[in-house]
């Protein structure tokens, strides 16, 4: 990915600007030179490189993985003894927490930068206007897309929907409602501009506003101020239509889509829309606030302002292997990323039937492999020998003790031997780069953000909501029918895939399901709160926040940054109840 400086643009109590880099192939590197934005917005090269610049802000909206997941059902901090706001909701979950503030500031940053697309939409010219409208619809979506995020996290947000040029201190919070109108009307006038593909992959397309309202509309569904039923109604009748339109489609083997080894394996007929990164250095680079280098994030030890070059998606749901002498600095198990400690708890793994369930062995590492020749459990290893293996089911003590590499049972990983970590469990194989160093960041592989299996379960959800159970089922079977293993079970007589359907169906089973399809994919906080499931499912399955039980309702929103609130002198900015 090439990149670009655009002019900077105050936005939302912060020098905001519109992005700073671009997306694969499709991006090239221009010399702007003493070009000002009113002289180069409006030539088509110059709001073409505009339009490009915002995507790149997704890089790192996409990689906040400790505020999407942990404190959830199935993800827990690595450290059983940490006290980790987000995963404790404890008192250090307030206004002053880094991860909020950044989230808040890159999302009103990258919606900055679209507002100011869509002013220059209006002053290009010699644009040919199914280009620019296609720009349009782009900007349109993604501006949906932060402020449905904002909307979630933070409950009422002020609602800027044109460019900024001028610093302001005077913001009001916009009520929830009136932004979910935004949203939905940004989604409905971006399907009516976007094309259904695009030879740009990388690129919003339809399918994204299509997906995106979907959930924005069974979002709705749950809330006081929403519409119910029709709004679930709506929500199934646009996911319906997007799994039916011919455009995408579900591969035919859920590991064939994180599987390295299979040529382009990222561009595939299932993804709706991913983040991009590239195997060219000088173009991968991940901005924060349009500037290289990452902020400051709770419980990290990565300085503020360090260079990020590369996904980092290789390094979430470890625990560090490196310890162990004949794994080493393994860049196949690769090293745990600092900043990002969430790892998936034991209920997690609970939820795989490991006899059917191909997604399983798609998702983990069952067994951990020696790199080279070592000593580890005092015994003696060569490479290629397990070192560490985790069976499906429990070996019996005397089973163990006839085994040199180390053992660890379904019920055994919360502790471990092992130097530097607290917990020892199946590490993600999901997410393997194999051009990745052992080091931080250094991936190059997309981050998916819409993919059509989540679009099933989608609808799966609506129909439910809804009260129509057979359509419901419909859609989730589909997904287990993918999931399932090929060929007959030797037990039973019958396919895997038979054996995976069901026939009844609760949000519990959604939920469930969502975890293994989408583990690591999917924001999970969201979900569980969008569902009425969060508090419930954390306090059951949560270990660290259950022992904690300080959860409370109001933490379904997240405290507003006081940084927003000491700058916006202007106007009342009321913090949310209990912070």
């Amino acid at each position: 990915m090439k990149y670009l400086k655009n002019k900077m643009l105050p936005i939302l109590f912060l020098a905001l600007v519109a992005g700073s880099t671009g997306c694969k192939k499709y991006i090239e590197e221009t010399n702007l030179g003493a070009a000002t934005d009113q002289l180069y917005y409006v030539t088509k090269q110059g709001f073409e490189d505009l339009s490009r610049s915002n995507y790149p802000n997704l890089r790192y909206i996409a990689s906040m993985s400790n505020l999407y997941n942990l404190g959830t059902d199935t993800y827990s901090s690595l450290q059983t003894t940490d006290v980790n706001a987000l995963n404790m909701y404890n008192v250090s979950l307030n206004s002053s927490l880094a991860d909020v503030d950044n989230l808040w500031k890159q999302l009103y940053y990258t919606i900055g930068g679209n507002n100011t697309t869509l002013y220059w939409a209006t002053q290009v010219q010699n644009m040919d206007a199914a280009t620019l409208n296609a720009r349009i619809g782009e900007a349109k979506a993604m501006r949906a897309y932060c402020y449905y995020l904002l909307a979630e996290t933070f409950g009422d947000v002020p609602l800027v929907l044109t460019r900024t040029v001028d610093v302001s201190t005077s913001f009001s919070r916009t009520p929830e409602s009136e932004v979910y109108t935004q949203i939905i009307k940004d989604l409905n006038e971006a399907i009516a501009t976007l094309p259904v593909v695009t030879t740009d992959f990388g690129r919003i397309t339809r399918g994204f506003a299509q997906h995106l309202l979907a959930k924005v509309y069974l979002t709705r569904g749950y809330k006081t101020y929403g519409q119910g039923v029709a709004d679930f109604n709506q929500a199934a009748s646009i996911a319906d239509a997007l799994i039916n339109s011919g455009t995408y489609s579900l591969r035919p083997t859920f590991a064939s889509m994180f599987d390295p080894s299979i040529s382009n394996f990222q561009v595939n007929s299932e993804v709706i829309f991913s983040v991009q990164y590239s195997t060219n250095v000088a173009s991968n680079q991940v901005y924060f606030l349009g500037k290289a280098g990452l902020p400051s994030v709770a419980g990290g030890t990565i300085a503020a302002g360090t260079a990020a070059v590369g996904n980092a998606l290789q390094q979430y749901f470890l625990w560090d292997t490196s310890v162990i002498q004949p794994i080493g600095r393994s860049v196949l198990y690769n090293r745990p990323a600092t900043a990002h400690a969430s790892v998936p708890d034991p209920y997690f793994f609970s939820l795989f039937d490991k006899t059917r369930d191909s997604r399983y062995q798609a998702t983990v590492w069952t067994a951990l492999i020696a790199q080279t020749a070592g000593s580890a459990n005092g015994k003696s290893f060569v490479a290629g020998d397990t070192v560490v293996y985790y069976p499906d089911v429990a070996f019996t003590t005397a089973q163990k003790a006839t085994r040199k590499y180390y053992v660890f049972n379904p019920g055994e990983y919360r502790t471990t031997p092992f130097s530097g970590n607290t917990r020892t469990f199946p590490l993600f194989k999901k997410f393997r780069d194999p051009n990745a160093a052992f080091a931080d960041n250094g991936g190059t592989r997309d981050t998916y953000i819409f993919r059509l299996g989540e679009t099933y379960l989608l609808a799966a959800e609506a129909s439910l909501q809804a009260g129509n159970l057979p359509k419901a089922l419909q859609f989730f079977n589909a997904i287990r029918t993918r999931a399932a293993k090929t060929g007959t079970n030797p037990a039973s007589g019958l396919s895997y895939a038979a054996e995976m359907q069901v026939t009844s169906l609760s949000l519990d089973d959604i939920l469930d399901e969502r975890a293994r399809e989408l583990s690591g994919e999917e924001f999970r906080w969201y979900e569980l709160k969008r569902t009425g499931k969060l508090i419930s499912r954390v306090l059951t399955y949560n270990d660290e926040a259950k022992a904690s039980n300080t959860l409370k309702s109001f933490h379904l929103l997240r405290p507003i940054p006081q940084s927003q609130i000491d700058l916006n002198s202007g106007a009342a900015f009321p913090q949310n109840p209990g912070y």
